[in-house]
């Protein structure tokens, strides 16, 4: 899970809360007379574009546009709608997500399983675990907010032999106290974030594995052409971390490592 950073909010959204300023998230993408689907389809462009064409979550690839692919997550539950705040059309609580394996028409092996729950991840998973009482429907500072992650360090490692991902014990301890926590410490949240949107289920860990062993292979590239550790890195790092990002970025970032940190530091990254 990377960093989002949000962009303006679409006029559009804007026009049709004041219009409607209880409107619902379903409402609103059925409502042609204020404008209600052209405010859904500019929010659904704007969010993906924000992020690099990546979920929000797990980091897959979604910049297709596929509606079987990609949807509107929202942090905050978007049924809480009322006179003091609407959730629904909060620019600000809108994130782009993957379908998290819930749909059996997609069949890419390298991402989908056959959509049982253990496979499920993301606001699929998520979803389920408020249900069972799991997570409280409020999930702000019970589960990392990608709005709100820092740039610098990365809360994650990646464990190379299987795909799995954990909280980096170190990164957590020197990182900036995370907003709102209601965990003792950053490293329970991150495990409680990994664990409630089931970012290790077979699918991702499997998923990402190709990635480290893609990288693996690009390393060993890189030194047959007579680069040194150092170098070899370094031309990595400029090559896969270009806008748009690319799929399981986080994971990339990792496997470079330092040179992947310095990259970004001097391209001033911010999410």
């Amino acid at each position: 899970m990377k960093r989002v950073r949000k962009g303006q909010e679409p006029a559009s959204l804007a026009t049709y809360r004041n219009a409607v300023p209880a409107g619902t998230w379903e409402a609103m993408r059925n409502d042609a007379h204020w404008g209600g689907q052209m405010a859904y389809t500019d929010c659904r462009d704007r969010v993906l574009t924000d992020q690099g064409g990546l979920c929000a979550y797990c980091e897959i690839d979604i910049g297709g546009y596929d509606p079987l692919k990609c949807r509107i997550e929202h942090f905050h539950p978007k049924s809480d709608v009322n006179a003091a705040h609407n959730w629904a059309l909060d620019w600000g609580n809108m994130l782009a997500v993957c379908s998290g394996g819930s749909q059996s028409a997609l069949s890419d092996p390298t991402y989908f399983l056959k959509p049982l729950p253990e496979n499920l991840s993301c606001d699929a998973y998520k979803d389920r675990q408020v249900q069972s009482g799991a997570l409280t429907a409020d999930c702000a500072g019970w589960i990392l907010d990608p709005q709100q992650i820092f740039a610098f360090p990365c809360l994650f490692k990646v464990n190379a032999s299987d795909g799995s991902i954990e909280p980096d014990d170190v990164a957590c301890g020197n990182a900036p106290p995370a907003p709102d926590n209601h965990h003792a410490s950053t490293f329970d949240l991150v495990k409680h974030t990994i664990d409630m949107l089931n970012l290790n289920c077979n699918r991702l860990m499997r998923a990402r594995l190709v990635v480290v062993r893609a990288i693996e292979r690009a390393k060993k590239q890189q030194r047959d052409k007579g680069f040194n550790a150092q170098q070899g890195l370094a031309n990595l790092a400029k090559s896969y971390l270009q806008r748009p990002w690319p799929g399981f970025f986080t994971t990339i970032r990792l496997q470079i490592g330092q040179a992947a940190e310095q990259y970004l530091r001097q391209n001033n990254f911010q999410g």
